[in-house]
Parts: C-alpha cells; structure tokens; sequence
C-alpha cells in the first residue's frame, strides 16, 4: 500500500544504533526524519543500557530495546544461546515490518536477522560482511559526513526536510542542577569546557596541550572547567596539575548522561577529540571546537554552523587505527594556539 506522498506505510519500526554515545547522537536527525515519515508507527530503538538515557522518548521513540552487550561477554555458551533466543522471542513479538540497522556490523545485522523482518536496510558503510544480511543503501552523500549518510536511509524510504534536528531528551532538570553545581565550584558564567578523553587512544591530544590551551582561554577572560567520564579521571588530574598555577574545577564523574547534557548546553565553548561530548553539545546548539587526527573532521567533525574542527596535517592521517604506530604523531601536530584562535572564532562567529 502507497500513501499520497508516494512511499510505502510501514507499521512497527526497530532502530538499530546500539553505541558508542558520539555514534548516537549522530543518528538523532534520521530519527527526527523518520518521526516526520511515519508519524503513525511504534518506533522502537535498540540499545545499550549505558547510552539509553541519552535517546529522546515519545513521539520519538515508543520503547527502548535494551541490548546487554557487557554481560553477554561473561554469560557461558548455553546461557548466551538462551539470552538470543530470548531477545529473538522479544523482537518477534512486535511483528516489525521494517528494521533500520544503523552500526552497520555483523552482530547488528544478525539482531536484524533475528528480529523476524525480512526488510532489512543499513547505511552504506556495512561493514564485517553485514551486507550479506542487510541492505546497504547508497545515496547522495554516500562519501559525505555520517549524519547524511544515515539520513540517506531515510530519504531511501520517502522525502525528507533539508533541516536537520537533533531530537534529545529533556534534560532542564539537569541543566537546573548542573548550573547550581557550576556555581557552586565559583564558576559565575558560561565556561569552556575541555574533555581530554577519547574513545581511542590515537585520538588523545597531549596534557600539556589541554593545560597550555586552558591557560590562553582564562587569559582571554574565559571561566574553565574540565569534564568526562570516570574513565577519564586521570587524564582530567594530569591536566590540572600541569596547567598549575591556574585553577581548573574537576567535573569529570560527576554527571550522568542527561547530566552531561545539561552539563555542556551552559557551556560558552566544548572543546575535545573527536568524542561524545563534544557531539552532544553540537547537538544541543553550543560552539565546539573538536580535534582531528586519526579520524576524519569531513566525515565525522561536530554537525552544524556552530561546530569548528581542527585536523592535522601529519601525512598519515586520517588513518582511522586506534592505536597509533607512530607515537601520537598526528595529534601532537596539533598546537595550542590553533586551537584556542579556533574557539575563539566559534564562541564570536567570526573567520579566523
């Protein structure tokens, strides 16, 4: 059955984007597309219950599936076979008529499988031989950055709005308090925020260069402050410690994910590698200034007017591995300086 507009009607939807948060953020807009598309459907997402809290709920979203990966790495055989085969009997139930496989990896496309739908379609980077369980759709910006890639997938099934919108959950409370927790480190305006962390190790950008990069904002007048998650408590210490004398509040670890939201909608500038965060407060509207070295700022730089990215000009990059073979290279090709005229240039919209 065709509707006026032209595309097939379909009646239950499964997204699938299970990680990493950076990842997430960037599939919002083909949510938001796909909402407009089908404003009848049960959409339903699956995920990891570590990222769950950062997708939005209804009209978005009518149930979150969530996907157990870390404890299925510790089930034994007969116990991960029993949890499939749970999570088989769960996905067949909601009788889904098409399934949207946004990872693009072979565990990804085999959930699909699982799902019972035998119309199944991914972006066209499918990759571990996920094109052999799911159709990969090329579009129009096939080579251009990832959240176009995956509104292709959408346009694929109907038209869609040249806008794009990040739908996120509401996170005011959080903003409440994050404003209170901001002010009660003595941070009195919107500050900048650096996240030193990263999901590679190739992606990290020297200590030094946070500390000597937190030294020129707060010449410049900016308030300053570092953030992350637990896993990046050392890094945030190193930081702190080498930009001494200056002061720098420690929020890493202390917010949870709609926390970190609220945490980086009142900064005046994010800045940090190519990381959740700094995807976060691009899609919640706040200048970001992100850092490219192994990975591609063309593909994968902070979506939107608002978002700036530094790439470096090793000539190995970008060279996508997530160990570097050549000692961070790229990275520390990256200087302070650049940077800091790049935030700068973010928070006043102006050219370099």
């Amino acid at each position: 059955m065709q509707s006026q507009n032209k595309h097939l009607q379909y009646n239950s939807i499964l997204v699938i984007k299970m990680s990493a948060l950076g990842d997430i953020i960037h599939a919002l807009p083909s949510l938001h597309a796909l909402r407009k598309l089908y404003p009848q459907a049960a959409i339903r997402w699956l995920v990891e219950p570590q990222f769950a809290d950062i997708l939005p709920g209804a009209p978005y979203i009518d149930e979150k599936i969530i996907f157990e990966k870390n404890s299925l790495k510790r089930l034994s055989g007969p116990k991960i076979l029993k949890y499939l085969w749970e999570l088989r009997r769960q996905l067949r139930s909601k009788h889904f008529d098409l399934v949207l496989d946004l990872q693009g990896l072979l565990k990804s496309s085999l959930i699909a499988v699982l799902s019972g739908c035998r119309n199944r379609l991914g972006y066209c980077e499918m990759r571990e031989g996920s094109f052999f369980f799911t159709k990969p759709v090329y579009g129009p910006h096939a080579k251009g950055h990832v959240i176009e890639r995956y509104r292709d997938v959408i346009r694929h099934l109907g038209p869609v709005s040249d806008q794009v919108v990040f739908p996120l959950p509401d996170h005011e409370k959080q903003k409440t308090g994050m404003r209170e927790l901001l002010l009660g480190l003595g941070i009195q305006n919107k500050p900048a925020l650096l996240f030193p962390g990263a999901g590679w190790a190739s992606k990290l950008w020297p200590p030094e260069n946070y500390a000597r990069l937190a030294r020129l904002l707060s010449e410049s007048g900016f308030e300053v402050a570092i953030g992350g998650g637990p896993a990046d408590a050392s890094l945030a210490l190193e930081v702190i410690q080498k930009a001494r004398p200056l002061k720098l509040p420690n929020l890493t670890g202390r917010t949870n994910l709609t926390g970190l939201l609220g945490l980086v909608s009142l900064a005046s500038v994010c800045v940090g590698s190519d990381t959740g965060p700094l995807h976060m407060a691009a899609a919640a509207g706040v200048p970001t200034v992100s850092l490219f070295g192994p990975s591609s700022g063309q593909r994968a730089g902070t979506y939107g007017p608002l978002g700036r990215y530094v790439a470096t000009d090793a000539d190995c990059a970008p060279c996508f591995k997530r160990v570097c073979p050549r000692d961070f290279i790229c990275m520390t090709k990256i200087e302070p300086r650049q940077v800091f005229q790049n935030c700068l240039a973010a928070v006043t919209q102006t050219d370099i």
